[in-house]
């Protein structure tokens, strides 16, 4: 991660003008949550959307909250601050405490009310990472029964990663949730810890996980089973024994996004979508597999053997006086990428800045052309946004921006670069947006902001002069949709209010819910004697209701939103 300045911004003046957003039109920025002590988040990291429609957000000092995103109201659901290790460094603050957060696939049902996150912690003067699981109290609003799912991962003041998703890897009748978790290099070979080697490369042995030493977890993405578990199917690197190692060769990927249908639903066995933050050059988007390595830190970005070399400044004799990425000792003495064996490393689908850092090896990091991602996800939506079906969005910590990357029918790379990236919602204020979301409706989306503009290395004590502080800002898309509306119905942003037309009716009527409504919705009919005649549960919120089998009469339709909460009762006149 890197500070937000002015530096930083002025080499992303390389974009071509023709890459920022043209044609899209948003509202102006809405901040949620007040702008006061109480209103403002304390050092957020991560947000989902709730299938309450609220947002569930974590703060790193070891909070997480509930958002109300019409209003910012926030209730408190977990304080775990007595636990949580989270530094602060001269008036800034490091890249510990709580990370990630993932909500089980379905909250909303009994047995499944399990919200998972991860947090370092002290043991014995170390930092060490914990994965655990809450169980939510939907009548008490509250987060408890902490179960320990991983312990013992090495941390960091730097490079944690951090993020959680859950996938389906079974089918869409017999789903198999696994449970996806970033770690990063621990900020291994630079600034502060430049005397610490990196383990992205190193797989961990099975005597080593069994003593507990998970120190080679780190530069991983890791794969468990819901209760923290080795899944069987998990690969086994070089024949030393399978572990929660998904995939190797990572620096600090803090974006993570599994693929999803047209109706927003996880894809079984869908893609996994991954940004990583690159050194001075190189950000990345992968694709993960099973098994693969991505390179780091003999590789990064793309294979093209360009500027970036590796050296191991921990087995330098000099790591005390670390000189810098852009020094000439690494530049000229380092490992060169075509040095590293092709068939070990999968290449990302899309490499941002792969090119020579301005001022080559006299570079300064706050003005290398990097973007700093810290979130990415998928936006599935193909009637919505004209242009944006099976894209991802990607927030960034540098430059106050969202980045749509467009993708390739396949969804296995981008397209070409003259029309695969545009820039978003940036405004002339200074932020660093930490998450984002996409709401239900597909054309809402919120901002998660960081409180300061300092972190690590030499960006401690600089704040940047951020503008929203903890907070969550909203877009709301304004422009034409794709979706072909029913004539007399015009969406308008904002309205959030229940649809069933035509009415009366003789075959069929269609069902909107309006926006951001909790999915799956349940409705039932009935009749005037109060008995049901017609009922089910569909997982979208437009929907067509076949009628044919209604007598000619007067009914009564009753909706409920995925949380069993009735949002609309109306009068149906079958005729």
């Amino acid at each position: 991660m890197r500070t937000f300045s002015i530096c930083a911004l002025t080499t992303l003046l390389i974009f071509s003008n023709d890459l920022f957003a043209q044609t899209e039109t948003f509202t102006t920025k809405r901040v949620v949550n007040a702008n006061t002590v109480a209103g403002r988040l304390r050092h957020p990291f991560a947000m989902v959307l709730g299938p309450d429609d609220s947002l569930w957000i974590t703060e790193r000092r070891g909070y997480i909250v509930r958002m109300n995103r019409f209003n910012g109201g926030k209730t408190q659901l977990l304080d775990i601050r007595n636990k949580v290790r989270f530094t602060t460094s001269f008036g800034s603050i490091k890249q510990d405490g709580m990370f990630g957060i993932a909500l089980h696939p379905n909250l909303h049902e009994p047995g499944s009310n399990f919200v998972y996150t991860a947090y370092t912690y002290d043991s014995s003067g170390h930092r060490r990472v914990r994965i655990v699981r809450f169980t939510y109290n939907r009548a008490t609003a509250s987060l408890g029964s902490e179960v320990t799912l991983l312990g013992g991962i090495h941390g960091s003041d730097d490079h944690n990663a951090g993020k959680l998703v859950i996938g389906n890897f079974g089918t869409a009748d017999v789903p198999d949730y696994k449970l996806i978790y970033t770690c990063g290099d621990r900020g291994a070979n630079q600034f502060g810890n430049t005397c610490d080697s990196i383990e992205s490369q190193y797989i961990p042995t099975y005597a080593q996980i069994s003593a507990g030493n998970l120190r080679r977890y780190n530069g991983k993405i890791l794969r468990l089973n819901l209760d923290g578990s080795i899944p069987s199917d998990n690969p086994d690197f070089g024949g030393i024994g399978r572990s929660h190692v998904y995939s190797i060769g990572h620096r600090n990927p803090q974006g993570l996004a599994f693929e999803r249908d047209a109706n927003n639903q996880l894809i079984p066995n869908g893609k996994l979508y991954s940004s990583e933050q690159g050194p001075a050059t190189n950000d990345e988007v992968n694709i993960i597999y099973s098994g693969r390595n991505y390179g780091w830190p003999r590789v990064a970005g793309k294979q093209d053997n360009n500027w970036y070399k590796y050296y191991q400044w921990s087995n330098s004799g000099s790591c005390g006086s670390y000189p810098g990425e852009c020094s000439s000792t690494q530049t000229n003495f380092g490992l060169a990428e075509n040095s590293f064996p092709a068939m070990q490393h999968t290449n990302p689908i899309f490499d941002l800045y792969p090119g020579t850092p301005s001022g080559g090896t006299s570079c300064n990091w706050l003005t290398n052309p990097t973007l700093a991602p810290a979130s990415i996800v998928y936006y599935p939506y193909t009637d919505k946004i004209p242009g944006w079906g099976k894209s991802l969005l990607i927030s960034t910590l540098k430059t106050s921006s969202v980045y749509l990357l467009r993708l390739d029918a396949s969804g296995e790379s981008s397209k070409s670069v003259s029309d695969s990236v545009v820039r978003f919602f940036k405004e002339a204020q200074l932020n660093r947006y930490r998450d984002i979301v996409v709401a239900n409706d597909g054309i809402t989306f919120y901002l998660l902001t960081d409180s300061v503009g300092g972190t690590s290395g030499p960006s401690a004590g600089m704040d940047g002069g951020l503008t929203n502080r903890g907070s969550v800002v909203e877009y709301i898309y304004t422009g034409p949709l794709l979706s072909i509306e029913t004539p007399g119905y015009t969406p308008i942003p904002g309205d959030r209010t229940f649809r069933m037309f035509p009415n009366p009716a003789s075959t069929e009527v269609i069902i909107d819910a309006g926006r951001n409504v909790s999915k799956p919705v349940y409705y039932e009919v009935y009749d005037m004697l109060g008995r049901p005649v017609l009922k089910g549960k569909r997982d979208d919120t437009r929907f067509t209701l076949n009628i044919t089998t209604l007598k000619k009469g007067v009914y009564s339709f009753k909706l409920y939103n995925g949380w069993d909460i009735l949002i609309a009762t109306e009068k149906l006149i079958v005729q």
